[in-house]
């Protein structure tokens, strides 16, 4: 047996290890396999993995850096029951969020005060609202676990949504590439004894989910709009586009018709549906003929003006009451605690515990612009409390959550062993909306991108230092 070294430094609970130090019996076969492997293969195992990873890229003409995203091996594993839980915790927010949008394209904003939509930086009250039947064809939640006492096979675990992602979230193409290297490099033996939810497929019904925005459904021509190889997932943007059977496009390959349809140069085709990965502020200042042609139907823009209110912060602390206003159900899973600073006597008790609350932006994305007070210098905090103060209905603020921990693996093949590292985890789970008419009809993909965080900090995004992982959801 080769030796496994983990020490917990962390105040969140491990989902790997138990409070004895052993392993949790679910990652028996993960750790079978690990010490069949040994720290010297595995090491070699990396360098193969990450080969792999950039000869799809050179495949796709990207010759330019490194698109493969940094990852940690050591997967992570969900019981069924658990997985069931938060999947129709995250069925009922996408059906609530929806209605949300429909009846604020209807003129009606019963749940979300006015000073916070007309405060969002992400709601334009001067643009008109065009959603379509289904506002919104996919939603990334961000999820983090925390210790209750309801029993299970991991630990009791209750799970707690910090975010929504309407607009741009990274996940499905990674989460194919993690599952991928675990079959061919990794965990070749445990992913096939383990009843592991199959990933395949997942990225060709994403495609199916917005091309049924468009009148034309599968015949539609759906466009991957990139910001270009300089963007650090343009390798995600090419798998997309394959996978979906979409055109890849920058803004530069699109023009307008003499009809004023959206068409791509290089090809000729017209596009009937945009899932843009670029900029809101490149796209239309690139295309400003795009919005009047999304408004007047001839293109459906997926993330339009308005319809990304909802990775508003600020606008997402209301989901639970859309879900109790729009559906009659009490929230099946929890939000995060949230004060506005929009609100005046939010703002008040923010502004008294700010060194004590992690800040955020309500429209920052990717980790940015976030203070985690508790993990701060008092210099660092009063700079950023300076930077609120400037435009404070821009904040809001959460208690900071001693979420799980899951395990960073290194190899130590001098030593013959392996170093596993605790580290805060997140769960990056994408729900979709397939039924060209019916919002209430939602999909989820069997599979979280989940996002470990650099060593002792809580935020988890890549761009902030974080590892991807791949989640194993188990069938029973």
């Amino acid at each position: 047996m080769k030796p496994i070294v983990f020490e917990s430094t962390l105040p969140g609970t491990n989902e790997v290890f138990g409070p004895d130090g052993s392993p949790r019996p679910i990652y028996g076969p993960v750790f079978d396999e690990l010490e069949r492997t040994g720290p010297a293969r595995w090491k070699e195992n990396l360098g193969r993995a990450h080969g792999l990873l950039l000869e799809e890229q050179h495949a796709f003409g990207i010759r330019e850096g490194d698109k493969t995203h940094p990852t940690d091996w050591f997967p992570r594993v969900v019981p069924a029951a658990d997985w069931e839980r938060l999947e129709r915790g995250l069925v009922q927010r996408m059906r609530a969020i929806n209605e949300f949008l429909r009846r604020l394209q209807a003129g009606k904003d019963e749940v979300v005060p006015r000073e916070i939509l007309e405060s969002s930086i992400l709601y334009d009250t001067s643009t008109p609202n065009r959603f379509g039947p289904v506002p919104v064809r996919q939603i990334a939640f961000d999820v983090v676990a925390v210790e209750s006492t309801r029993a299970g096979q991991t630990g009791g675990w209750e799970y707690v949504v910090l975010e929504e992602n309407a607009k741009m979230p990274v996940g499905l193409a990674a989460m194919t590439r993690r599952r991928r290297m675990g079959h061919e490099v990794f965990f070749p033996e445990a992913l096939k004894n383990l009843p592991v939810r199959s990933l395949s497929g997942w990225l060709a019904r994403l495609g199916d989910s917005l091309r049924a925005a468009s009148p034309k459904g599968p015949e539609a021509t759906l466009a991957v709009v990139s910001s270009g190889p300089a963007d650090q997932f343009y390798l995600d943007h090419h798998i997309y586009a394959q996978e979906m059977g979409a055109v890849l496009a920058e803004t530069k390959h699109l023009a307008f018709d003499g009809d004023g349809y959206l068409v791509h140069e290089p090809s000729g085709r017209r596009i009937d549906v945009i899932y843009e990965r670029v900029d809101e502020d490149k796209l239309y200042a690139d295309l400003p003929e795009l919005l009047n042609c999304h408004v007047e139907g001839r293109v459906h823009v997926l993330f339009a003006p308005n319809s990304e209110v909802v990775d508003d912060k600020g606008v997402g602390a209301f989901v639970p009451e859309m879900i109790r206003t729009y559906l009659g159900e009490e929230p099946l899973i929890e939000t995060a605690e949230t004060w506005s600073l929009a609100v005046p006597e939010e703002r008040e008790y923010v502004m008294e515990h700010f060194g004590e609350l992690v800040v955020k932006s309500r429209g920052g994305y990717g980790g940015k612009e976030v203070m985690i007070g508790p993990e701060e210098s008092k210099e660092s905090i009063e700079k950023f409390r300076r930077v609120v103060e400037g435009n404070p209905v821009e904040y809001i603020a959460q208690r900071m959550i001693d979420f799980s921990t899951h395990v960073i693996c290194e190899p130590d093949a001098e030593n013959d062993a392996f170093d596993l590292t605790d580290s805060f985890a997140d769960y990056r789970m994408l729900a979709l909306a397939p039924d060209p008419e019916d919002p209430s009809v939602v999909e989820v993909v069997p599979g979280s991108l989940t996002r470990v965080a650099a060593p002792g900090k809580h935020i988890v995004n890549i761009s902030s230092g974080g590892k991807m992982k791949d989640t194993w959801v188990l069938e029973r």
